[in-house]
């Protein structure tokens, strides 16, 4: 089965498939990483060529516990994004610069993707696959505390899909 035709700039005709997506947070430390918390959904958008290539996405997610240090009217989720990332010379693989904000803080950093298309999915349609991942200083952030504490570096590492909305026609 080849692609369809329809363009990925379309938003009409693509939707992040949340029961496909999950992200998590993990700190280095001397046995490897170690799990700090799972972020079951997110809020945002990817930005697409029409070739279907990843250029860049504006993610929030909700905080399973709220930082001690978030003034109040601050809103306890993670904003990251990129809009500029460019392909790493491997097939799929993309980089670039990276924010994180969290209330007032916030830090830049580097960031590392995968977007595959995948031909065919279990529904019988092709999709993408999309694999975020960045390394930050838990110190800048204040946060996650328990990597603060222990001064260690933060992995934030994000699975989602792309796929045809149900409302798409493919013939």
């Amino acid at each position: 089965m080849s692609i369809p035709e329809v363009p990925y700039t379309d938003p009409t005709s693509w939707r992040i498939a949340m029961e496909a997506s999950a992200a998590s947070l993990s700190m280095s430390t001397l046995n490897g990483p170690r799990l700090l918390d799972e972020l079951p959904w997110f809020q945002g958008s990817f930005r697409l060529t029409p070739a279907g290539l990843l250029a860049g996405f504006t993610l929030r997610l909700p905080l399973p516990t709220r930082p001690t240090w978030l003034r109040e009217e601050e809103t306890a989720e993670l904003l990251w994004e990129s809009v500029s990332l460019e392909a790493a010379g491997i097939p799929n693989q993309f980089s670039g610069r990276t924010r994180l904000r969290l209330g007032r803080r916030e830090t830049f950093t580097d960031v590392s993707a995968l977007c595959a298309k995948i031909p065919v999915g279990r529904s019988g349609h092709p999709y993408l696959k999309i694999v975020l991942e960045t390394v930050f200083p838990s110190l800048s952030m204040r946060w996650p505390r328990e990597a603060r504490l222990r001064l260690r570096p933060v992995t934030l590492k994000l699975f989602s899909e792309i796929r045809f909305a149900e409302t798409t026609s493919l013939s």
